[in-house]
């Protein structure tokens, strides 16, 4: 086994495999533990803890990604990493509620290894690209270095360090050059799109959280229909066309964009949309255990904010992948408008009405996208046989 790790890589197969959705289970427990944050921090603080450690992590998920979708996980060398890199994200998940307080330090520890871990594999793979690999390790170790002095720190220098730290990712996508770099678009799409669907079980998993050991009457058993219209609604807006329009946006891309364009999408698009499934499930608790009392001001705007904060993460999407036309805009803004309505005049409706409301818009606005990318493909087509 010894120097298997830097023998030529071993080509990636086009389909997620199943090591990889087991490696993403862990992303689980990361959102479960996010959602805690916003159950015991329901304010402004709260929901910016979530989003800066979400971004955070989600910069290396990412990461992680992209490097199996250019290196195949089937040999043992790679996935005794990968397992050692399952340890840091698990350590950081367990380490999220108090990330800003007595876990900080564990925090920036296991960010430290799964940053080096992903280094140690991209090297393995990535000969001709040192320019490029070096920029990436400088910034994912100057993130890590600042997370762990974040564990050493209090106040205001803290959140300095965490949000340095973000900036530092944004910056390498912005700035970075990555040329040498190469992407298999139908596997990184299908892996970011796994991810999505193990993010929005954590909105079945606030169902059981919400019920507990309650007997199921009639209000509850229609709150949690509800729930799951709600989060198909969710995957609506995302599934019905945007997976097929980003693999042909990679697909057809410059190789010098390719990889710009997938951090974009992949990376300003999907922390709101992740982010944005966060705040619903919070809500959704509250939603299932008063199903039929007005919901509370934090709980109203967790629900409807984060509805129209989707709703943005859906926009950024597809303007990255180039498959946003001006009516798709208007009906975003729109939807968005009236989630911010109903989340300041939410906490004067009863639970379940907020829910059926959101679940309206969501659908709606998913239908109206998906009529509108089916004319524009026909549109498309037609003008290719006119030619």
């Amino acid at each position: 086994m010894r120097g298997d790790h830097l023998a030529p890589a071993p080509a990636p197969t086009t389909r997620v495999t199943t090591f990889e959705l087991f490696f993403d289970l862990v992303f689980v427990l990361t959102i479960t533990r996010l959602t805690e944050v916003l159950h015991h921090e329901p304010d402004v603080i709260g929901l910016l803890t979530v989003f800066l450690i979400l971004g955070n992590i989600w910069w290396m998920y990412a990461g992680y990604g992209w490097l199996t979708s250019n290196r195949a996980t089937s040999s043992l060398p790679s996935r005794l990493l990968l397992f050692v890199a399952m340890g840091g994200f698990l350590v950081m998940a367990i380490a999220t509620p108090n990330a800003f307080g007595a876990d900080g330090l564990a925090f920036g520890l296991a960010y430290l290894v799964v940053v080096v871990v992903h280094l140690v594999i991209t090297l393995s793979f990535q000969r001709g690209g040192g320019r490029a690999v070096m920029q990436a390790a400088v910034s994912n170790l100057g993130s890590a270095v600042l997370l762990i002095i974040a564990g050493f720190v209090e106040g205001a220098a803290d959140w300095w360090l965490w949000g340095i730290a973000a900036a530092l990712h944004v910056g390498l996508l912005e700035f970075g050059r990555y040329g040498s770099f190469s992407l298999l678009a139908a596997h990184f799409v299908e892996r970011h799109s796994v991810v999505l669907i193990v993010a929005l079980g954590e909105s079945m998993v606030a169902l059981g959280i919400g019920i507990g050991d309650r007997v199921l009457d009639p209000a509850l058993l229609v709150a949690a229909l509800m729930s799951l219209g709600l989060a198909a609604a969710l995957w609506s807006l995302y599934f019905l066309d945007l997976d097929d329009d980003a693999e042909r946006s990679l697909e057809t891309a410059p190789s010098e964009r390719v990889v710009r364009i997938a951090g974009r999408a992949f990376g300003y698009g999907f922390v709101p949309l992740l982010g944005g499934i966060v705040m619903i499930s919070a809500g959704l608790a509250e939603v299932l255990e008063h199903p039929l009392d007005r919901l509370s001001p934090s709980g109203a705007a967790f629900l409807a904010g984060g509805a129209g904060i989707y709703i943005l993460g859906i926009a950024a999407f597809r303007q990255a992948v180039a498959a946003a036309g001006g009516i798709q805009w208007l009906a975003s803004g729109a939807a968005t408008a009236v989630c911010i309505v109903a989340m300041w005049r939410g906490a004067a409706l009863v639970a379940l009405a907020e829910v059926a409301l959101l679940g309206v818009i969501l659908f709606g606005l998913a239908m109206i996208s998906h009529r509108l990318r089916q004319r524009l493909r026909q549109d498309a087509r037609g003008a290719v046989v006119s030619d």
